[in-house]
């Protein structure tokens, strides 16, 4: 793995050594992304990445329309473990809209009708955990993407799927913590619950320019949840990280 694909843990780490050499008072207002950018070197989509990594450490708070803020009375023996990895979480859902959609493309044409019904029941199921036990939840919306790939009914794409999740997902300190601090409320639960039940009515239709729509949609609702996070200034900017990967001929295949 390139030193670039962790780029976002270097310049967190350059922040925080920063905000703890007092260069900064607790309680103060960080500079703005931009100028972050500017004075680390690094691109903005770097740049949030590593704020959501100081956020989840416990050294900065974010405050919507306020600012990102070093956070009071914290030294350096009360930050949480790190959670890092080297996958950065807009790295890992550019990932999934990539390598998912064409995966879930391909299903719309080889699913069956059992893998219909079970899909039909974890989502049944999923209904029952909203805003309930959030584990669970994710480990339904685990299966629910894994129907998905089973019903390629091609051993590589359904291994290729279950390693991104496995390696990525849930062996990823950093995605965990997210999804235990800010993806466990019942707004998105909701969310991804619709997400997964216009997946399942495009599977049926067997449309693959449907489903691959639907999935692509699903991950970049969770995308724009990301952007929230670290981005408090500047609610017009969320087409910016992933403008390459727009797909602006989905509409138009036949």
């Amino acid at each position: 793995m390139s030193s670039s694909s962790r780029r976002y843990q270097q310049v967190g780490k350059q922040i925080r050594n920063t905000l703890l050499s007092g260069e900064l008072p607790t309680g103060g207002r960080l500079p703005s992304e931009r100028d972050l950018s500017e004075r680390y070197n690094a691109s903005r989509a770097t740049i949030r990445e590593a704020i959501i990594m100081l956020e989840l450490q416990g050294l900065v708070e974010v405050k919507q329309g306020a600012g990102i803020f070093f956070v009071e009375n914290v030294g350096a023996n009360s930050i949480i473990g790190e959670a890092e990895s080297e996958i950065g979480p807009f790295e890992l859902l550019q990932a999934r809209q990539l390598l998912e959609t064409n995966i879930a493309s391909f299903a719309a044409t080889q699913i069956s009708a059992s893998h219909v019904r079970e899909m039909r029941d974890l989502l049944r199921a999923q209904e029952l955990e909203i805003n309930g036990d959030s584990k669970h939840f994710n480990e339904l919306d685990h299966n629910f993407h894994m129907v998905i790939a089973d019903a390629t009914q091609n051993n590589m794409l359904i291994q290729m799927a279950q390693s991104m999740w496995d390696n990525v997902r849930t062996a990823n300190p950093l995605w965990d913590a997210l999804n235990e601090q800010y993806f466990h409320e019942k707004r998105l639960q909701s969310l991804w619950l619709s997400d997964h039940k216009n997946i399942l009515i495009a599977l049926q239709k067997r449309s693959p320019i449907e489903t691959k729509q639907a999935v692509w949609q699903h991950i970049e609702n969770a995308k724009k949840e990301l952007f929230k996070l670290a981005n408090v200034e500047e609610p017009d900017f969320e087409g910016f990280l992933f403008a390459a990967n727009a797909v602006p001929t989905l509409h138009n295949e036949k």
